[in-house]
């Protein structure tokens, strides 16, 4: 089964997944990102006005296959 590295910005900061997780596919990691990316926002609240949180998905040779993102920006 293939492995799938999840890796995660909050702004600036940035999260490796060093360990990675074995999906069955593709389709498996990018609804694992989305869920990953949801429970993101859960737990972090905006710093000011603007929060920007990103999940990069990478398989195992190290290509991006996948990036999804949420844009906070009040006024």
């Amino acid at each position: 089964m293939p492995r799938y590295f999840f890796h995660t910005r909050d702004g600036e900061n940035v999260e490796m997944d060093d360990e990675g997780t074995e999906l069955p596919n593709e389709k498996a990691a990018k609804d694992a990102a989305k869920e990953l990316l949801a429970g993101l926002n859960l737990e972090k609240l905006p710093n000011g006005d603007h929060m920007e949180l990103a999940v990069v998905v990478k398989d195992d040779a190290g290509a991006d296959i996948y990036t999804v993102t949420l844009n906070l920006d009040g006024h």
